[in-house]
């Protein structure tokens, strides 16, 4: 029975250990759960149902139906003295009760003209509907970029860390093969110790690069909403595509398709009603009031115990003197029209210069690119040389040492110029609306 015990927890222990599940993960996928499971996409598209709830509360057009009842708990009654009806009488008093103990009103309020305060206000809650969901659409897009972010700076830290490994790899190579030849008095004992250093000077850079690494599939999975127990196994290949982009099409897309543009321009379209509602302010509301009403001093449902009676009235509601805050309101709204036409050039004006630069970004990338790869293969040529005339005597440790440093620093150049092309191009995709095929295989 005991040995049953430990059987059954080492295979409960077991499975929590070696059962633990692993996500093969694309961009995407990636993509995908990320629309699923992130918290600020998600709050986005609440948004959009909050503005949907917050549109029916401004049909204000709509007739407006209440039923009100009540009944009276004390009341004055208004005294009436008689004068006496012959010289020498007593006059006499009389209570008149012209209130009833119970009554139940059905009130219908319809508005006729309130000088297009009503419609304009529709107008702003659709408008704030509108913004709504370009603000999801933004967030989507501005996901889409992060995730794309980070899952290109994962293959880039992998590249990174094999380069780092092969750095590693090639001082330790050396190393033996100095350690062999200073036991056979080949050597000096000082390229021993530089051909040692080598290799301990590559150790924190792989260290350094695994915990970075580590961090930033720790920071995948917050984004796309996956377990911090669940392991990830990033697929893909970092690569690049040559590109011909048209600076003028990118430029003129992006002042069309910006969200941030389409958002102002809502914005300013609002701006623009809210003026029309504060000049309404001097116009007159009109309205239609229909009551029905039913009253009895007693609570009996019997027909001959209520009184019924209606009233149809035409209300005019017409605000002569408020204060001068009619006025206020009116020139508080023409200077909001103004800030959001200055704000609508400035951000033109910024989106004009952000293309250019991200232009220019990818074409300035793009030659690193190409210079990156041929530094690399040079570089590589450059080690097998440097091994061999080291062993020739030819050279000393410090340039062996110096062509193994200057391999990696030219594939790090390299994996940071293809990661600074494939971002620059998904910035400008989201910016301007434009697909640009390319980037994660």
């Amino acid at each position: 029975m005991r040995k049953a015990l430990i059987i059954l927890l080492l295979l409960v222990t077991g499975s929590g250990l070696f059962g633990q599940e692993t996500i093969e993960l694309t961009i995407d996928r990636a993509l995908e759960l990320a629309k699923e499971n992130n918290i600020q996409y998600l709050i986005s598209k609440e948004g959009v149902r909050q503005y949907k709830h917050r549109l029916r509360q401004n049909l204000g057009f709509l007739p407006q139906i209440t039923i009100d009842g009540s009944r009276n708990l004390d009341e004055k009654l208004m005294v009436i003295e008689m004068p006496p009806m012959f010289p020498g009488g007593e006059s006499q008093e009389f209570s008149l009760d012209f209130t009833r103990e119970y009554e139940f009103t059905l009130q219908i309020v319809q508005p006729v003209f309130t000088g297009g305060k009503i419609w304009h206000a529709y107008q702003n809650a659709r408008l704030d509907l509108k913004i709504s969901k370009e603000q999801e659409r933004n967030a989507q897009e501005e996901l889409k970029l992060n995730v794309k972010k980070i899952f290109n700076n994962v293959l880039v830290l992998r590249e990174l860390l094999k380069a780092h490994q092969e750095g590693l790899e090639l001082a330790s190579r050396n190393y033996n093969n100095v350690k062999q030849q200073y036991e056979l008095g080949m050597t000096s004992k000082y390229d021993l110790l530089r051909a040692e250093q080598s290799v301990s000077a590559v150790k924190p850079n792989i260290l350094n690069v695994q915990q970075l690494l580590e961090m930033t599939l720790e920071n995948l999975k917050v984004m796309i909403g996956i377990s911090g127990a669940t392991n990830v196994e990033v697929k893909g290949k970092l690569q690049y595509d040559a590109h011909q982009l048209d600076l003028s099409r990118f430029i003129e897309a992006s002042l069309v398709n910006r969200s941030e543009i389409k958002q102002l321009e809502m914005e300013s379209r609002k701006v623009a009603n809210l003026l029309k509602i504060m000049y309404a302010q001097f116009l007159p509301d009109i309205s239609i009031i229909a009551r029905y009403s039913y009253q009895s001093d007693l609570f009996k449902l019997k027909s001959d115990n209520w009184n019924d009676f209606y009233t149809i009235n035409l209300g005019i509601s017409f605000p002569i003197f408020t204060g001068l805050k009619r006025s206020g309101q009116v020139g508080e709204m023409k200077v909001m029209k103004k800030i959001m036409e200055l704000r609508a050039r400035e951000l033109n004006d910024a989106t004009r210069l952000q293309v250019r630069n991200l232009y220019l970004t990818i074409g300035k990338e793009y030659e690193n690119i190409q210079t990156g790869e041929k530094s690399v293969e040079t570089a590589r040529e450059g080690v097998r040389i440097a091994e061999l005339n080291y062993q020739e005597g030819i050279i000393s440790i410090l340039e062996l040492n110096a062509s193994y440093n200057e391999l990696t620093q030219t594939r790090v150049a390299y994996l940071q110029a293809v990661y600074n092309y494939n971002i620059a191009i998904a910035e400008l995709e989201k910016i301007s609306g434009v697909k640009i095929n390319g980037g994660i295989s």
